[in-house]
């Protein structure tokens, strides 16, 4: 059986994904752990505009916006800048040529090589959240569709990133 969505997994390979997979709305996995490592175990936390808590919308929040969505494409990437570019094109083209005027990417956000924060955000229009930020248990999300994350002795993510684009 084919999905409408079917095309944006070609369109996501052929930009440089490793692979992509749709999977329904019940298949993302919420865990309020997530926001525990966020905070504990990142250096990102509070210094960029893309993560918590200046995101300035809380997983309880976003788990009410995510209701409303039925599908998503998640994507596996080589890094993280590619990462971003693929699921913002994604996003793009969900919108233009699927008419899921409400798709929304979630990916680490990799646009600056140092964040503008605390000034304004240089590219407010580009600028997403990623999964684990909003409370979303990356493993138990992409681990069904067939992805595995693994990390490095340092605890490094290897050898992909993984990033998502909310569809209809």
């Amino acid at each position: 059986m084919t999905h409408a969505f079917d095309s944006l997994i070609d369109e996501a390979i052929r930009l440089g994904a490793s692979d992509a997979k749709l999977l329904k709305r019940n298949g993302i996995v919420f865990d309020p752990r997530s926001l525990l490592k966020c905070r504990f175990g990142c250096n990102r936390w509070g210094k960029y505009w893309t993560c918590q808590p200046n995101i300035r919308i809380t997983p309880e929040q976003f788990r009410d916006a995510l209701e409303r969505y039925q599908t998503a494409i998640a994507i596996q990437s080589p890094d993280p800048k590619i990462s971003q570019e693929i699921t913002l094109a994604i996003e793009k083209k969900a919108m233009l040529e699927h008419g899921a005027i409400y798709a929304f990417a979630l990916v680490l956000c990799v646009l600056c090589e140092e964040c503008a924060f605390p000034d304004p955000c240089r590219f407010p229009h580009l600028a997403r959240p990623a999964m684990d930020g909003m409370g979303v248990d990356i493993a138990k999300t992409v681990e069904p569709l067939g992805f595995k994350v693994q990390f490095d002795s340092q605890g490094t993510l290897l050898p992909a990133w993984y990033s998502m684009v909310l569809l209809d």
